[in-house]
């Protein structure tokens, strides 16, 4: 089990500086969602203190490359947030393709692996607020988004994120479920339609594991 890392932060200390950010709209920001290639498959060849090795070595990659103004958090077990402050999308892409190409092009010998070096490969996901997005929310949709695109093209590749334009689809749904989500939409203060956007988002997080 990997221990928590110097320098990177929690999931909610990263986004409670992004929603201050937001709220204050005093800059434009990037964010991008790194995730690792193929994690699954270095855990099982390699072992799992390998992996965890991988983990601290992008880690460590990514605090390297970041100014003091930015911010990258650890989101789960294969997965990191980074937050360039004052940057356009543009130059977060470029940055973030930087360190793909960095990783892609160097291999490591972590301590605990075999004598053989081990490749690291990344795809990523960049969107810019305001330019994609209005809150956080559409901010991580719309990072995902893209690198679900980057994964579904080959992996290995940085993909910049697009507005995340909404398209009517009909569905249907029981009588007790409709009921049920319109007590659930006065009980939380949201829309339905909202309700049902972050159930899919739910959704999508679930089975992409």
């Amino acid at each position: 089990m990997i221990e928590k890392i110097d320098g990177i932060l929690s999931k909610e200390q990263f986004t409670e500086i992004m929603e201050d950010k937001i709220q204050n709209s005093l800059e434009s920001f990037t964010l991008a969602i790194i995730d690792i290639d193929n994690f699954e498959k270095v855990n099982n060849y390699y072992g799992e203190s390998v992996g965890d090795k991988v983990i601290e070595k992008i880690a460590s990659v990514l605090k390297q490359n970041l100014s003091a103004n930015d911010f990258v958090c650890h989101n789960n077990k294969d997965e990191f947030n980074v937050l360039f402050s004052s940057t356009s999308a543009e130059t977060g892409f470029i940055m973030v393709e930087e360190i793909r190409k960095y990783l892609d092009t160097n291999t490591f010998q972590l301590n605990g692996s075999p004598k053989k070096e081990v490749n690291i490969k990344i795809s990523a996901g960049v969107a810019n607020f305001p330019r994609h997005a209005k809150n956080s929310i559409e901010l991580y949709r719309t990072s995902d988004s893209a690198l679900f695109r980057a994964k579904r093209e080959g992996k290995n590749r940085v993909c910049l994120g697009e507005s995340e334009n909404m398209i009517l689809k009909s569905n249907y749904y029981t009588k007790t479920q409709l009921e049920r989500l319109s007590d659930l939409s006065k009980k939380t203060e949201k829309t339905e339609a909202f309700l049902l956007r972050e159930a899919l988002d739910d959704l999508f997080e679930k089975y992409s594991k």
